[in-house]
């Protein structure tokens, strides 16, 4: 068996990788009656069979929607229902990393990247798009991938080799705005692949240097905590040997460097009067309001050379002829190694000879993960069962430049869990999906002095080793009304933690014990789908509950946030449209509505989640249009809708939201050699404020999204 079988025929079955990607509706090519999907079960399943809402982007729309974008959060925006629309280059993902408004898990080829003692939100910086084979997304949360698939899981799958003689792929591409040279972006990237039917490989390697942004009105936007005036260099490499027919070895690279080649710091924001913030140019390396400062024996402030680096590594089994059914068995390693802008330091800590004193200086962080999955897929007569073991450890640590005190105690985590899935055909007609998954979690703490930043500064903190366990299930229906119509049902737990080092490094218990507390929560879903002639369609409504969530509150007196903690509930619905009114004209469209509430302690009523955790409703509508040798053409359009419940909120971030619309257009041409393309995001020049943005309570961060840029790009095989 050649390379390509193998992988797919084990991929589909083992892994979170599709067989075909395809969307909840029809696709030109393949009917979604075929498409097989796995992300929900970790097993082989036609996707009209899952009992879960499921979307699967494949590679033509990232490339498509990445030609008129410079972020993959765009992408999600406008082809994923219950997702936020897009923050636009924060570096934070914060406000679309949830999904039904719970936080999602992020995955590379099936290794999380989340890190959930401190969630920064960067795991999105983690991959180039040139490098995406598709995207899998899980609309709900899942029992069977473990912490952090709370509301939604994002698999992001990597490219492989193709077997033949080596193929090469070039692409430049430039983007820009109308105000300013400042704006000007440039990107290059280059692929080669090739191999026989023992080996094969394949590497890519891209460069991606990124200019600012003006808003609407042609004002200069703040790049600092932005993916704007930076630099990336990014790195995919794999190699896979056939051992046998039945048997091969997979190494999977992926690397990507982030740099600041500029600042542009945010001044003057008045989020509560809705006064947004403005540019001031600050150079790379200073947070806001740092430049030109002094510390308090006279020492100027240095700016950092600030670098970001995500890299992950894998080595992969695959044998599908096990003696108990199709063997894959993954070791992997994930690191991130950041460094923050240079900040202001207060020193806190009466004990300390410098205690009262300012200094300047940056933290660093280095998050590691690394653990071996296992999966076993096997066919019994009375159900296809995939069944296996999580094993993974972490570690964190986060010291600083200016010698205080780490600012966050070092912390280890231990997780394993025992997992098993299970699908039976009732009838012909109707199918169950169900499992149960154990995960027991123990974070390892030293004795600790709490950092001399904090309030309590000094502060001894006895360590230990907390943890907990839990038991989490799953079940679904599917039952075919006729062949072309399916309804479905489902009830599955999702869990997440509680972001621990964010209680655990303030000290404000004097023991670790009993930081970590789990979220788990209950997710339901009852939906229906179809195709009705050239016609796609899904409709859902779900709805999840937690006894113990948590939302984070912005603490004004000492700049930071904090966690809250209180039972939650949201609510919604969801629903699809596709048709494809000839063989080169196809529309899709999107819309979700979603709302929620938590119940503080000490207060009587329920009062809503505030819009850092509720998106507003959101409608989307893509057109493509291929005219053959005239040219290919699309067009994608949302809508945010507003969501005002200011008076209702009692704590927290709580503006209210404003509705905006957005347009994009693209299109490509082939030339004798290779394709061009030309695009246009926020084709309108709409001038507006991200939901996010308008929510959270951050004066720093309250400014306008940017105006309308022009994207043009070549690509070339051979």
């Amino acid at each position: 068996m050649n390379y390509t079988a193998l992988s797919l025929a084990v991929a589909a079955a083992l892994t979170s990788v599709p067989a075909l990607a395809n969307n909840d509706q029809a696709s030109s090519d393949t009917s979604a009656m075929d498409t097989v999907v796995v992300t929900a079960s970790r097993s082989q399943q036609q996707l009209t069979d899952v009992p879960r809402s499921i979307t699967v982007i494949d590679q033509e729309q990232v490339s498509r929607l990445m030609d008129q974008s410079q972020d993959i959060n765009d992408v999600l925006s406008v082809l994923v229902p219950g997702m936020g629309t897009s923050i636009h280059g924060n570096l934070s993902s914060k406000g679309q990393n949830n999904i039904r408004g719970r936080r999602v898990l992020l995955m590379i080829d099936g290794v999380a990247q989340n890190n959930s003692f401190l969630d920064f939100g960067q795991e999105m910086s983690a991959i180039d798009p040139q490098n995406i084979e598709r995207i899998e997304v899980i609309r709900g949360g899942s029992a069977v991938y473990g912490l952090g698939a709370q509301g939604g899981i994002i698999n992001i799958i990597t490219k492989m080799p193709i077997e033949g003689e080596t193929q090469y792929r070039t692409k430049v591409g430039t983007n820009f705005q109308e105000f300013g040279s400042d704006s000007f972006s440039w990107n290059v990237y280059q692929e080669a692949q090739g191999g026989d039917d023992k080996n094969q490989w394949r590497v890519g390697l891209g460069y991606d240097q990124r200019g600012g942004s003006f808003d609407a009105d042609g004002d200069r936007l703040p790049s600092v905590n932005n993916a704007d005036d930076m630099d990336n260099i990014n790195l995919s490499a794999v190699w896979n040997h056939n051992l046998d027919a039945e048997r091969s070895l997979t190494f999977t690279l992926g690397y990507r460097n982030i740099t600041d080649n500029d600042g542009w710091c945010a001044t003057g924001g008045d989020a509560k009067n809705g006064v947004t913030a403005e540019a001031e140019h600050c150079g790379a390396g200073f947070n806001n309001g740092v430049n030109g400062a002094v510390d308090s024996d006279g020492n100027p402030a240095q700016p950092n050379d600030v670098t970001r680096t995500f890299a992950n590594y894998q080595v992969r089994y695959q044998d599908l002829g096990f003696s108990l059914g199709m063997l894959d068995l993954t070791g992997y390693w994930m690191t991130q190694d950041t460094e923050t802008l240079t900040l202001k330091m207060e020193d806190k800590n009466p004990n300390s000879p410098t205690f009262g004193k300012v200094f300047y200086g940056h933290n660093e962080t280095d998050f590691d993960r690394y653990g071996l999955k296992l999966n076993i897929a096997s066919m019994l007569d009375w159900a296809d069962v995939t069944w296996g073991l999580d094993v993974e450890q972490q570690s964190f640590k986060q010291p600083n430049s200016v010698g205080f005190a780490n600012n966050t105690p070092d912390v280890e985590q231990f997780a394993i869990a025992p997992f098993g899935q299970f699908t039976s055909y009732v009838t012909e007609d109707t199918s169950v999906s169900y499992g149960v998954r154990y995960e027991y979690v123990r974070m390892n703490v030293d004795d600790f002095i709490v950092g001399n930043t904090h309030s309590n500064a000094g502060k001894e903190v006895e360590g230990g080793s907390p943890y907990f366990d839990e038991f989490l299930f799953n079940v679904g229906v599917t039952h075919y009304l006729t062949p072309e119509h399916q309804v479905f049902a489902s009830f599955a737990q999702g869990l997440s933690t509680n972001e621990a080092l964010r209680d655990i490094r303030t000290g404000n218990s004097s023991t670790v014990e009993g930081a970590i507390q789990p979220i788990t929560t209950d997710n339901y879903e009852i939906g229906l789908r179809g195709l009705v002639n050239q016609a796609d369609y899904s409709v859902a409504v779900f709805f999840s509950e937690s006894d113990l969530g948590a939302t984070l509150n912005y603490d004004e007196v000492n700049d930071r946030l904090v966690s809250t903690r209180a039972p939650e509930r949201i609510w919604g619905a969801e629903a699809t449209l596709g048709y494809s009114f000839s063989a080169n004209l196809r529309n899709d469209n999107t819309i979700s509505w979603q709302e929620g509430e938590r119940k503080l302690e000490g207060e009587s009523d329920w009062e809503p989640l505030d819009g850092t955790r509720i998106a507003p409703v959101k409608i989307t509508s893509s057109w493509q249009y291929d005219a053959k040798e005239l040219g290919r053409y699309n067009l994608d359009m949302i809508y945010s809708g507003s969501r005002d419940k200011e008076d209702e909120i009692t704590s927290g971030a709580k503006y209210a939201v404003d509705s905006f619309f957005l347009m994009n257009a693209g299109m490509y041409y082939d030339l004798p050699v290779g394709t061009i393309n030309f695009a246009v995001e926020n084709l309108l020049n709409e001038d507006y404020i991200t939901p996010y943005a308008q929510s959270e309570l951050n004066n720093s961060r309250y400014y306008n999204a940017p105006g309308r840029r022009f994207f043009l790009g070549y690509e070339v095989k051979y």
